[in-house]
């Protein structure tokens, strides 16, 4: 069984007030507030953009304490902000959620055709299959990530196996799923 950790919603920055600065990141039509503990074990949640490897909870526990951040994963996945994904029953989840592309889609390119690549015109930041492109293009126009899967004819754990590719250069984010199909 592998359950992998993932971040919810999209970071808005840091805002600063005279007293505090908390970190927004949106989460469905709300803006929730962070500490920079809660923020850290956030950010780490999204991948490693030079680590491939199936990203689980207890990663993300050994990078905080090995920069010495207190372990706020508990408060997170109560705020929703963080969701643990059994990869062999994950319908539930993508049905409570949906993927949203954040940078340009670049394409491919004659000396990689079969690579589909995102970022910005001058920097590509992550490459995927055509299969994976298609659904990170269009995704947003789903409810939610189970549905897009099931339209693109693309395997649900395959995809979630492969998100944080997305997610660590911040091509896409994880947001709440909608009630109804988008324009």
């Amino acid at each position: 069984m592998t359950t992998l950790l993932f971040p919810i919603g999209h970071s808005l920055g840091t805002y600063y007030t005279a007293e505090d600065r908390v970190h927004q990141v949106r989460l469905g039509a709300e803006i929730v507030g962070l500490t920079d503990e809660e923020f850290a074990a956030w950010s780490l949640a999204h991948g490693l953009t030079d680590d491939r490897s199936p990203w689980e909870r207890g990663r993300v526990v050994d990078l905080l304490t090995r920069h010495e951040i207190p372990d706020s994963i508990d408060q997170l996945l109560t705020k929703g902000m963080l969701a643990e994904v059994d990869l062999a029953s994950p319908d539930d989840f993508a049905a409570r959620h949906r993927l949203l592309p954040l940078h340009l889609g670049l394409g491919n390119t004659p000396e990689a055709p079969v690579l589909f690549r995102a970022g910005t015109t001058e920097l590509p930041l992550t490459a995927m299959t055509e299969a994976m492109y298609g659904l990170w293009l269009s995704s947003h126009l789903s409810p939610n990530l189970l549905l897009a899967c099931k339209e693109h004819e693309v395997d649900l754990s395959a995809v979630l196996g492969s998100l944080h590719a997305l997610l660590s250069p911040s091509a896409a984010c994880l947001d709440l799923a909608t009630t109804e199909e988008q324009p």
